[in-house]
Formats: C-alpha cells, structure tokens, sequence
C-alpha cells in the first residue's frame, strides 16, 4: 500500500483517532507526534515529514497508518 499522502498525515497527528489495531512501533511514533505538536503546533510540518519517512522505511506502518 502506497505511503499515505502529506495532507493525510497531518490529519492524522492532528486527530485523535486510535491507533489500536497498529503495532506497538506505529503507536509510539504516533503518541510521540501528537504530544510534540501538541506542545509546539509550528512543528507539525516537521513532524508529518518525519511520520513520511517512518512509513517508507516500514511498509507495514504505511498500511497501518492507511487504516487508522
């Protein structure tokens, strides 16, 4: 499944959709994101580029993260 798209991303980090169903891997990497923009929003562009590049080195976080 292909990575989802930046725009997807930042709705993701942004929502509070649960990750249950993920790997123990991708809910970390996801709490971890939310509570650093939480704490500071102007990171959000940096924080949806590094979720990227979490996706493309773990296809099954890709999926994962599809389904959320």
């Amino acid at each position: 499944m292909p990575i989802p798209s930046p725009s997807a991303l930042k709705t993701l980090i942004l929502s509070d959709r649960n990750p249950d169903d993920a790997q123990l891997s991708t809910r970390i990497m996801l709490g971890r994101l939310r509570i650093e923009v939480r704490n500071n929003p102007t990171l959000i562009d940096a924080k949806v580029a590094e979720l990227m590049e979490f996706a493309r080195a773990n296809a099954s976080a890709a999926d994962e993260l599809a389904h959320i």
